[in-house]
């Protein structure tokens, strides 16, 4: 199965073109352009480089929140035009289950964690064990005081709010993640792709698990 994935959850654009659990390509983008400017060309340049044609394509998937809420507008969008273009199904993927996937390499507890501001982190734990990601909670915005009521020692944190985390329980002994394997990347979304199910691009949905400033305020 071939699974071109797209992550536009956060000030980072990326796209993975992934063949039955190997990366083929995969292009990231951090120069400070919107996505809406880059994402498409990139998704042309990571086809041929792997010298995939766009019909060859059995599955989209993309990061569907949390994240920026523009950020994952974009790459939704994005993904749902081209499912409804080419009749191709596509996979909404967690970006905090698809940050888990970056640590495979590692067997414990995973904390994904990003930068929520007004004091929260949109959080996760799972378990990471002989490759395989196993989710411990579901995605949550909380406070930094109720994610220490679940965080056990240990854990592995990773995510653009890893380091708020690491600093703030100083006293549990958690690991942080190497910078290469902290942040989002569209290739770790195809590969949680290959494991969940598919729907159609019309169902394809959002996950921004909090309103936005504008209508919190309001």
């Amino acid at each position: 199965m071939i699974i071109l994935a797209v992550d536009t959850s956060s000030k980072a654009c990326s796209c993975a073109l992934v063949k039955d659990g190997v990366l083929l390509s995969e292009s990231y983008l951090h120069v400070g352009l919107t996505h809406s400017a880059t994402l498409m060309g990139m998704v042309e340049d990571t086809l041929a480089h792997a010298s995939v044609a766009p019909g060859e394509i059995d599955r989209l998937a993309v990061t569907t929140g949390p994240g920026s809420y523009t950020g994952l507008r974009i790459g939704v969008s994005a993904v749902k035009g081209m499912a409804l273009a080419g009749a191709i199904a596509c996979t909404g993927v967690s970006t905090l289950l698809s940050l888990a996937y970056n640590l495979t390499c590692w067997e414990g507890t995973v904390c994904a964690a990003l930068d929520a501001r007004v004091g929260q982190v949109f959080t996760a734990l799972f378990s990471v064990k002989g490759g395989e990601v196993t989710r411990l909670t579901e995605d949550d915005a909380m406070t930094l005081e109720a994610l220490g009521e679940i965080l056990p020692a240990g854990a592995m944190v990773c995510g653009d709010g890893a380091e708020l985390v690491f600093r703030t329980f100083s006293d549990r002994a958690l690991r942080l993640a190497p910078a290469a394997l902290r942040y989002q990347r569209a290739s770790s979304a195809a590969f949680a792709a290959e494991q969940l199910p598919a729907v159609s691009g019309e169902e394809l949905t959002v996950e921004y698990h909090r309103l936005s400033q504008a209508e919190r305020e309001r």
